[in-house]
């Protein structure tokens, strides 16, 4: 079991940049919690939580970003591949307590996109092989 909680709170022109990849395999269990507060004026955040989850794996990712003073902008990104019989979650919580704040989030749970792999087959590697460097490829960056 891994897993990760971890909280920021961000001040007046402050930035927050959190960045989670894992890869989960066999029988894995992993959990994210992240938490931005936009507390101070003009204060920016971003969380992005990128998974690879294979064979009997398991993953959550419980995203929370506040947006509580003026000017606060925050997004919530998570992207979730799964293969095998790998189960993925995401949770994206947003909350805005001043009207002059914005948050957003976007998240995507499932395979390999088809369209990349075909293109990585078209140039000679096999599938299991386009597939890592797919799920490589997310991991990194």
């Amino acid at each position: 079991m891994l897993a990760l909680d971890y909280s920021v709170d961000v001040g007046e022109q402050g930035v927050a940049d959190l960045a989670t990849r894992i890869m989960g395999f066999g029988q894995d269990r992993i959990k994210v919690a992240e938490t931005i507060r936009l507390n101070g004026t003009a204060a920016r955040g971003i969380a992005k939580a990128r998974l690879a989850l294979a064979d009997e794996a398991r993953g959550e990712v419980i995203g929370t970003t506040e947006g509580n003073a003026p000017e606060a902008r925050g997004h919530i990104d998570c992207v979730e591949i799964v293969r095998d019989r790998a189960v993925g979650h995401a949770i994206p919580i947003v909350r805005v307590s001043d009207p002059r704040a914005q948050v957003t989030h976007e998240a995507a749970i499932g395979t390999v996109n088809r369209r990349e792999l075909e293109t990585l087959m078209a140039r000679g590697l096999d599938e299991r092989a386009a597939v890592d460097t797919i799920v490589k490829a997310l991991l990194a960056g």
